[in-house]
């Protein structure tokens, strides 16, 4: 069986402790086969002692991360999840926090296959992406689907951990520190709030990388709006952002089949 390692990165502060509870608390109901990976909660600079507590009582492994360097967008930080103490593991599943499982997906996972979503909402141009990739003498994936590199749910096979992470980093410190160098990286710079996915798509393209992507099923956003494509739906992620209520619950969509999963998680996240 292929060894797991699921690994997300979060603040020290109430919104960012629901979301990392309520991440590994989906993955022991409702992931299946996921709720027998490694687990691993990557806070930044300090965590509470009670949610170290919570946290570890459900199996799941609590570290400490210094943020990277402070002209870095605070995302960035999320790099962490690619520098790796443990050893014995097959595939990263790098999760943003603020996701919640809602079936298990690990049919999905692949050994030799770097796996990611499709991005629904695209900061840049085509025009704007052709100049980030020329501007570093990269190549730019010809499948459209592939430019920009959404970097909320990645499956990364082990073998690719320690360099692409070095690679990200790299094209995160030369990104950052050429935006408002001149007209076009102004443009760029005004969506820096993206730059952890801007070194991403960089950063593959670099090392070569080959994605494949994952289905619909894994991108289902809970933004308050329908989405009339998702309506049938049974997601495996769904991404709720800062879609929660006053008495943390995620916000319903009105649409049919995604609001039953999210159903489940609200009456779980009651117990």
């Amino acid at each position: 069986m292929t060894k797991l390692l699921i690994s997300c990165v979060g603040e020290n502060n109430k919104e960012f402790h629901f979301r990392i509870l309520t991440l590994f608390k989906t993955i022991k109901a409702f992931g299946g086969n996921l709720a027998k990976a490694k687990l691993l909660a990557n806070f930044v600079n300090d965590v509470d002692k009670t949610i170290a507590k919570s946290l570890e009582r459900m199996g799941v492994v609590v570290k400490i991360v210094r943020p990277y360097n402070k002209k870095l967008q605070r995302h960035c930080n999320k790099i962490r999840m690619l520098e790796i103490d443990e050893e014995d593991y097959d595939v990263l599943v790098a999760l943003d926090c603020d996701t919640a499982v809602s079936r298990d997906f690990s049919a999905e996972i692949s050994t030799n296959t770097f796996r990611r979503c499709d991005s629904l909402l695209d900061p840049l141009d085509i025009y704007q992406w052709e100049y980030l990739y020329s501007y570093f003498n990269l190549t730019m994936p010809e499948d459209e689907k592939k430019i920009h590199a959404n970097s909320a749910v990645l499956f990364i096979p082990k073998k690719y951990v320690n360099n692409l992470r070095n690679a990200w980093l790299h094209y995160a410190d030369l990104v950052t520190n050429t935006f408002f160098s001149n007209e076009q990286w102004t443009e760029i710079g005004l969506h820096k709030y993206y730059t952890d996915q801007f070194a991403l798509s960089l950063a593959l393209a670099d090392q070569k990388i080959d994605i494949s992507l994952l289905p619909a099923e894994f991108n289902i956003h809970i933004n308050g709006s329908y989405q009339s494509w998702a309506e049938q739906l049974h997601p495996y992620i769904l991404s709720y952002h800062h879609n929660v209520t006053h008495d943390w619950k995620l916000k319903t969509t009105g649409m049919t089949i995604p609001d039953q999963y999210i159903k489940k998680v609200n009456d779980m996240l009651d117990h």
